[in-house]
């Protein structure tokens, strides 16, 4: 892959938690519990931790896969 595809890529399938709560139906306490669990894991992290900002990218594919099954498992 040249950087353009690379770029391509992520562009289609990373997903800052803004678009990540929206895509599963979550509130921002909800979706940092799943998160906090294990449950929802991000892609990639970018960023100090104390004091700075921090980055995380989720998958689009897994956090649809995601609520679907957590959709499927509260009924």
């Amino acid at each position: 892959m040249n950087k353009e595809e690379i770029r391509q890529w992520i562009n289609e399938n990373l997903v800052r938690s803004e678009e990540a709560r929206t895509i599963t139906g979550q509130s921002q306490s909800a979706f940092t519990q799943s998160v906090q669990s294990g449950k929802i894991v991000p892609f990639c992290t970018w960023g100090e931790g104390v004091g700075g900002r921090v980055l995380k990218l989720y998958d689009r594919e897994s956090l649809e896969l995601y609520a679907r099954t957590k959709r499927k498992e509260r009924k």
